[in-house]
């Protein structure tokens, strides 16, 4: 089956054809065809529309899910001051400047910088994080506390393009 298919699109290269209209010569392999009456409706047809369809159901949905995730974004914003407002005084009980505290949330609540926005040079940096409330924080923090102690860690700076794709 597939060897008389492609022996038949050999053939079309092969054969010539003369155009009615121009005099012009061409492969029938080149030819585009057309038709000026109505084409009766197939199966592939009622396939390709209900494909478009779901095309632009997808595009309506897309554009819906990142408005929506555009709103969460913003609201997500508009916490992070009341939950930073919250810890200033812990964080200042430890001795460090609300400014160099970075908001996560995971896996740890916060990264503080100490030193970035006083001194402008970065002395330490701290994980900050509340008591696990449960097992699987738990052990993610004394993961977290092994790789640190072990030296299990690296700095490496990466350079990025507009579309996010490593140069």
């Amino acid at each position: 089956m597939r060897s008389d298919l492609l022996s038949s699109f050999h053939a079309f290269h092969r054969v010539l054809v003369l155009c009615p209209h121009c005099g012009e010569i061409y492969r029938l392999s080149e030819l585009k065809l057309s038709y000026r009456g109505r084409v009766k409706r197939t199966w592939i047809d009622a396939l390709w529309e209900k494909e478009e369809q779901m095309d632009r159901a997808e595009e309506r949905f897309e554009e819906k899910r990142d408005e929506i995730r555009a709103k969460a974004q913003e609201k997500g914003y508009k916490q992070v001051p009341k939950l930073l407002r919250k810890c200033t005084p812990v964080v200042c009980a430890h001795g460090y400047y609300p400014q160099d505290l970075k908001a996560l949330f995971d896996p740890v609540d916060f990264v503080i910088f100490d030193g970035l926005k006083q001194k402008e040079k970065v002395t330490q940096v701290v994980f900050f994080d509340g008591p696990a409330h449960d097992k699987q924080r738990e052990r993610i923090q004394k993961s977290i506390k092994k790789v640190i102690r072990k030296g299990n860690y690296e700095w490496e700076t990466v350079k990025l393009d507009e579309n996010g794709k490593l140069i």
